[in-house]
């Protein structure tokens, strides 16, 4: 019964982390994406970018915890912000 109870805890600590820090990287590298790579002027990219990052991060909160487990949700932002991080970082325009 300890075990069991520990285990809640846990994911619900790994889920309230993945909430709230790791959604902020993937909702900023989301933005920075948009900003470099929407076909506008570069004036509408940066406001659009930039203007999406609040409520993309909200929504990401959101969806977080929807996740089967807080080390899965944790997982998932980690590897897609990595994948963002790449094509905003690594892709040359």
């Amino acid at each position: 019964m300890v075990e069991r109870g520990s285990k809640r805890v846990v994911d619900a600590a790994l889920r309230i982390v993945a909430a709230l820090v790791g959604t902020l990287p993937l909702a900023v590298f989301t933005s920075v994406c948009l900003a470099r790579f929407l076909p506008f002027a570069e004036s509408t990219r940066f406001v659009l970018g930039f203007m999406l990052a609040i409520p993309l991060w909200i929504t990401a909160m959101c969806f977080v915890f929807l996740a089967r487990s807080g080390a899965r949700a944790l997982g998932v932002c980690l590897g897609v912000s990595a994948a963002l991080a790449a094509l905003a970082l690594g892709v040359l325009q």
